[in-house]
């Protein structure tokens, strides 16, 4: 079709998509979109340019960004902020290295970064817990009406559970308070960033057996954690690290977009761990 004289991509219908109508689409999904206040907003590129490919990641880190363009892909559905703070502000970035060099680098390939948090978070289930959960092989127990506390169907020692997300979750090294052969049958998931007073009161609430956090200030929920178990109460921690535990929800993110443009090619590439452990 696209060989006839006359015909260009653009006039195929379906086969061309912008980044707006790939954001609508996407919106379409979630209950009560669009919403007043979001930090989902475009942070480069135009909402009317065409897509020629989509990548999916936790960080739109430099080297995704090279990668992107190295894909033959212009828009990058990113879960977390490019420019180092939540609101994506950037007057306070006007001078500095890092900053300049990506924006110069966005500019450079027409890369336009659109940030899918709060309306991941917000979809029914929660796209980043579900996304770790399909990794953990626990999806089945998942309960909507309880969708942050996951009960196992037979109490799982603490290290299996530690050994377990460390090689579904491709994640080298995590912090663990606890015994490592408590029994744990009920796991609050608090991926990402959580704030600890909501992880305390889950405690309190919940009496959970297990935190799956993804970080935490260690004078906070760390410190509830350890003086929970000094007094005898059963609450263990993992700490996962921010970007691994929240990596396999938008690796699901291009598995559950992907249906719904099919003529666009859409890819995951993980911004990966940042840490070295030595």
């Amino acid at each position: 079709l696209l060989s006839l004289p006359g015909v260009s991509r653009a006039k195929v219908p379906g086969l061309i998509f912008t980044v707006r109508q790939v954001i609508d689409i996407i919106l379409k999904e979630i209950p009560n979109a669009p919403f007043p206040t979001t930090v989902d907003q475009l942070r480069s590129g135009s909402m009317d340019q065409e897509v020629t490919g989509v990548v999916t990641t936790m960080f739109p880190t430099i080297e995704v960004i090279e990668r992107t363009a190295k894909a033959g892909a212009n828009f990058i559905i990113a879960h977390e902020t490019p420019f180092y703070n939540n609101q994506d502000e950037t007057d306070w970035l006007q001078e500095d290295d890092a900053y300049r060099y990506k924006i110069a680098l966005l500019d450079k390939h027409k890369i336009a970064i659109w940030r899918f948090h709060d309306y991941w978070h917000s979809h029914k289930p929660d796209g980043i817990i579900m996304g770790n959960l399909i990794k953990l092989g626990w999806e089945k127990y998942f309960d909507a009406n309880s969708p942050r506390l996951l009960t196992l169907p037979t109490p799982t020692s603490l290290k299996s559970i530690v050994s377990l997300v460390k090689e579904r979750l491709n994640i080298p090294n995590v912090r663990v308070i606890g015994n490592l052969k408590q029994e744990c049958k009920t796991v609050y998931m608090a991926f990402g960033y959580m704030d600890s007073k909501r992880q305390i009161a889950a405690i309190q609430q919940y009496k959970p057996d297990l935190i799956l956090s993804g970080e935490t200030r260690e004078w906070e929920t760390v410190e509830r954690v350890r003086d929970g178990q000094l007094m005898g109460q059963k609450t263990s921690l993992i700490v996962l690290s921010h970007s691994v535990s929240e990596e396999a929800g938008m690796e699901y993110a291009a598995k559950w977009l992907q249906p719904k443009v099919p003529s666009v090619k859409i890819t995951h590439i993980a911004s990966t761990n940042p840490f070295t452990f030595l």
